[in-house]
């Protein structure tokens, strides 16, 4: 069975040398990672790539109305589709509560017959 990549944080592993992997097994905690990624990373704060991220992070203290919550959701959408488009997104919720930005997504990996739903409060 193949390795798609390394869990983080990084642990290691008791049966061989190396670190704790992700396989086809747990391939839905791999796309849980990509999206959550994608979602809390600044532009310009990945190396090489600085177009990379939603920066979700710069949002917390804005006023949120109808406007912005589409603006985050259209950049949520434009980034899962050029980083990790085999990650097809069914829904994005936004909501404020009690001065919490709480976003649920929900999302489906089409070839390997997985669904999910990540929440980011």
């Amino acid at each position: 069975m193949p390795d798609y990549s390394v869990i983080f944080p990084l642990q290691t592993s008791g049966e061989n040398i190396g670190y704790k992997t992700i396989s086809k097994k747990n391939l839905e905690d791999l796309a849980t990672f990509n999206l959550k990624n994608i979602i809390l990373t600044d532009p310009g704060e990945r190396i090489m790539q600085p177009l990379f991220g939603v920066g979700i992070k710069k949002y917390l203290f804005e006023q949120m109305t109808e406007r912005r919550q589409l603006g985050i959701e259209n950049n949520i959408r434009s980034q899962v589709e050029r980083y990790a488009p085999y990650i097809d997104i069914i829904l994005i919720d936004i909501a404020v509560e009690d001065n919490n930005l709480n976003i649920t997504i929900k999302y489906e990996v089409t070839t390997a017959e997985i669904a999910g739903e990540l929440v980011l409060v």
